[in-house]
């Protein structure tokens, strides 16, 4: 569908209805598509009310009861600002500089009344999919710590088989270590960058992952802890879903777990394949199944892809749901906020392998780690039903 114009129906809704229309009309509007929405401005009525405005034609009816009356009529009353950030939210993009009555679609242009009181917003579906010929710059982004396993993680970032990337590092290590075993890295392959986290040993690598996020330089974003690594094909392979599907947000695969010596080891539930073979999930659907089963079935951070453009909007930072840092099980906020904007793909071959070792952090903070990933855990899920995202149209 290359356009949609919905006028005065959105606040016949309530919020969470809302919502979901929104979602299906981003879901039926074709790549580059135009939602131009019309609805009455809850800036525009609580002005009228404090201003204490003369309205000739409805003599006898003060400010309260007109107010009263203009809210009572509706489910729910929008203002420019949270209808924006939930249109964001759901992977719609603001069309910004458009004058009343005109529209960036010529189909959807003029069709409103000049009434006064309303909020006109446009916006559009991006343009997804990657382009066959396309080669975009991917960021490896290493939030690192330890160098126990640098040198392996590194190699197998710079030995991708797809060849435009950057492989940013940055150190959070109290130490000069990691900063020299990149240099020497550097010196033969300058696509290797490094970064030293100025608020090193502030936190448990959080602000370590958002300075990858913000120096990266990349189209699309690839993590990779400084212990894991990465298939030779794996920036290759995940790209290709890009590629291959249209509306996705975010490509994973299955991954190996490994001991410290790099040995595989068996599956855990987590890391068992979720369907049989490549396939494409739906938003919702998966991150219904992730709130439900409370399993990261996705994968850490290391095993996913997704578009920078995609995260980088997200309030306090791209770790976050519901304008709420998430301390513990941080991927999976990530997760939900791309589930919200669009597709998942999975592969079913391993692409990334996740070590397995007594230094990693939920190790090493152990009873303090199920506490905190039990809070936010619920601060996920309350979000999920409390919009009901886990519920049928």
């Amino acid at each position: 569908m290359p356009g949609i114009y919905s006028a005065h129906l959105l606040e016949r809704l309530n919020r969470n209805q809302g919502i979901r229309l929104l979602l299906e009309c981003r879901r039926v509007l074709q790549p580059g598509g135009v939602l131009r929405l019309v609805t009455s401005d809850l800036q525009a009525l609580v002005d009228d009310y404090v201003a204490n405005r003369v309205h000739p034609e409805t003599p006898g009816i003060g400010r309260g009861e007109r107010l009263n009356r203009a809210l009572r009529q509706h489910a729910w009353t929008w203002d420019r600002d949270d209808l924006t950030r939930v249109c964001k939210m759901v992977g719609l993009v603001p069309v910004d500089g458009i004058a009343a009555g005109h529209s960036s679609d010529a189909n959807l242009g003029g069709l409103e009344s000049a009434a006064a009181g309303q909020l006109v917003l446009e916006l559009r579906k991006p343009q997804r999919q990657l382009a066959a010929d396309a080669e975009p710059l991917v960021s490896i982004v290493m939030p690192t710590y330890r160098t126990e396993h640098l040198h392996q993680a590194l190699e197998s970032a710079l030995n991708q088989t797809y060849r435009n990337i950057e492989v940013l590092v940055c150190d959070d290590c109290p130490s000069d270590a990691i900063e020299t075993i990149v240099a020497d890295y550097a010196r033969f392959d300058p696509r290797l960058r490094y970064v030293r986290n100025p608020d090193a040993g502030k936190d448990i690598g959080r602000l370590n992952h958002v300075l990858c996020m913000q120096q990266a330089r990349g189209e699309y974003i690839k993590f990779l802890n400084d212990d894991d690594l990465l298939d030779i094909e794996c920036v290759e392979r995940l790209l290709g879903t890009f590629r291959d599907y249209p509306d996705i947000t975010l490509a994973t695969s299955k991954r190996q777990r490994i001991d410290g010596f790099g040995a595989p080891l068996a599956d855990i539930p987590a890391t068992q394949a979720p369907v049989a073979a490549d396939s494409m999930i739906e938003g919702l659907s998966m991150g219904t199944a992730l709130m439900l089963s409370q399993l990261n079935f996705i994968g850490e951070p290391s095993t996913v892809m997704f578009r920078r453009d995609d995260m980088i909007d997200v309030t306090p930072d791209f770790m976050s749901v519901d304008q709420q840092p998430i301390a513990w099980a941080s991927d999976v906020a990530i997760f939900l906020n791309l589930a919200l904007r669009g597709n998942t793909v999975y592969l079913v071959r391993p692409l990334s392998s996740f070590r397995i070792h007594g230094e990693q952090t939920q190790v090493v903070f152990g009873a303090a780690a199920q506490g905190e990933s039990r809070r936010c855990w619920g601060i996920m899920k309350d979000f999920w039903t409390r919009h009901e995202f886990d519920k049928p149209l």
